[in-house]
């Protein structure tokens, strides 16, 4: 999440007055989820990971 909130805050969606925030609901935290960085940047980080073993993850 660290990531996609960094490239989220450089644009102005996080700081909008939206539903699509969480802005609409008292007491409910700001989240914004998407990923804004592009599909390239996405598949990129996607194909380290499985490089690296799926990092992060817990196999079973």
């Amino acid at each position: 999440m660290a990531h996609v909130n960094e490239v989220a805050d450089g644009t102005p969606y996080p700081r909008a007055n939206s539903w699509y925030v969480g802005a609409d609901s008292p007491g409910k935290p700001r989240v914004f989820m998407p990923y804004v960085a592009g599909v390239g940047v996405y598949r990129k980080l996607c194909d380290e990971i499985a490089t690296d073993g799926y990092r992060g993850l817990k196999l079973s």
